[in-house]
């Protein structure tokens, strides 16, 4: 389903345009805006996949609001709708849009074109693959697009001509500036936009440069915030166990952290597979692919991942390095694991019910699983609700419960920080916004009528 905002000042033209493209096809919504600032409004509110705007506004200077909305709106492919073709329709391309239709225009051209950029405005939506590897192929390919790239720190766009990086937008920052900050983002979702040309080439480097860039900026602040994170909190005492004949909690997707004695910086890679007792399989850090330096056999690493709010680490050799079909290495069975919690404050198992609110107002039956002073874990079950919530990273939430043998209601907010859709519900880990000394004690007697840290 497309959804088309027609914008046309004339309400019979606005009218006959909106009931063509009705009558043309089921798949496509019509939304009518008769001025720029409705317009504005309209493309702020919803997914727009095409607009239809006329080039004749009373009082304008000509196609003024076709090249406001192609500048502000790169991403959407624009049709210009003229009552002149021969004055108009050099101004409307030179200012953003594909192509001119003069009043009264043919119905199947205009609809073959419609079709064509619609299904252009968005070619897809890719999760799991790197930015910079995505780049790497649209400039082989020589693609000219848009990449909407959203996560959990906000989202922000990159734009691509002929397979060039020539821009890039997030928040106040453009250019190089910005391009540094996506591409050091984790786990990203990228919805690949069409692209109208109109961004001024604020980039040059070369992609390969930038990428390199990029990387070595992402590991300059990671290696910081390891840092500042080690000042802040006091020296913990390591446990260790032997693994002999055990699994490891580790599943396949889980995210590690890998250390080489060779380099300063942390690199991330992901278990792809196991062998108990044996071997582990894990992706080659995009550091080494990157820069075409190559990983020796026999080298020994440290391994770090967390789970269940633990932190794991244990010291691997790596026993044979795969460049084909993919980039692998293949890792001795570690005989020890070092671990410690990381937890801020002592958590407690629990499973009494609250009332979770989200902002939109709606009302959802939840079931503590654990709790401390600063967070807690929810389960939304199916069974007991008509659905679920739609849960986001930073939403806002509000929960009422009564801890057990305590009895005292409490309002707590808290801001989501994950979650976990599965067939019975959804999980999600809150971190409490507020802090009262009546919420505090109240956890705190709870904590210590059940003696649990």
């Amino acid at each position: 389903m497309n959804t088309i905002l027609i914008i046309e000042p004339v309400i019979s033209d606005l009218e006959s345009m909106m009931g063509f493209c009705r009558r043309s096809s089921d798949s496509l919504t019509v939304v009518p805006a008769r001025d720029l600032q409705k317009s504005h409004a309209v493309l702020k509110e919803r997914q727009i996949d095409l607009v239809l705007c006329s080039t004749s506004f009373e009082d304008e200077e000509q196609c003024r609001s076709l090249e406001e909305i192609a500048a502000s709106y790169p991403y959407i492919p624009i049709i210009a709708i003229s009552d002149e073709p021969s004055r108009d329709q050099e101004h409307a391309l030179s200012a953003g849009a594909c192509a001119c239709f003069q009043k009264p225009f043919s119905r199947y051209e205009l609809l073959e074109q419609i079709a064509d950029l619609a299904e252009a405005s968005n070619t897809g939506t890719v999760q799991g693959v790197p930015l910079h590897s995505l780049l790497q192929m649209y400039e082989n390919d020589g693609q000219t697009c848009t990449l909407h790239v959203v996560s959990a720190d906000g989202e922000g766009y990159v734009f691509v001509e002929n397979g060039n990086v020539i821009n890039a937008e997030y928040g106040d920052l453009s250019g190089e500036t910005a391009f540094y900050e996506l591409i050091g983002w984790d786990e990203v979702i990228i919805d690949i936009r069409y692209f109208n040309g109109y961004r001024k080439h604020e980039i040059s480097t070369p992609l390969i440069s930038l990428i390199m860039e990029g990387i070595r900026r992402k590991d300059e602040q990671n290696l910081s915030d390891t840092a500042a994170a080690s000042a802040l909190k006091s020296r913990r005492k390591l446990q260790q166990v032997s693994v002999a004949g055990m699994r490891l909690a580790l599943n396949i997707g889980q995210p590690l952290t890998i250390e080489f004695n060779s380099l300063n910086n942390k690199l991330e890679s992901m278990l792809v597979g196991m062998i108990p007792d044996h071997c582990l399989i894990i992706t080659t850090p995009s550091h080494f692919i990157v820069t075409g330096t190559e990983v020796s056999a026999g080298t020994f690493i440290v391994v770090k991942f967390t789970h269940m709010e633990q932190l794991f680490l244990f010291r691997a050799r790596i026993s044979r390095v795969l460049n084909t079909p993919q980039h692998l290495l293949i890792l001795e069975y570690p005989a020890v694991i070092h671990y410690h919690d990381i937890r801020k404050t002592a958590r407690a198992a629990a499973s009494f019910p609250c009332l979770l609110r989200t902002q939109d107002g709606n009302a959802f039956n939840a079931v503590f699983k654990d709790i401390s002073s600063s967070g807690a874990l929810l389960k939304v079950i199916k069974n007991g609700n008509d659905r679920v919530p739609d849960i986001d990273i930073k939403q806002q939430l509000s929960l009422s419960c009564s801890l057990p043998e305590i009895g005292e209601q409490l309002e707590l907010s808290g801001t989501v920080q994950n979650f976990k859709k599965d067939e019975q519900g959804i999980r999600i880990g809150v971190e409490f916004t507020q802090s009262y000394p009546v919420l505090d004690q109240s956890i705190d007697r709870y904590l210590q009528t059940i003696k649990l840290r």
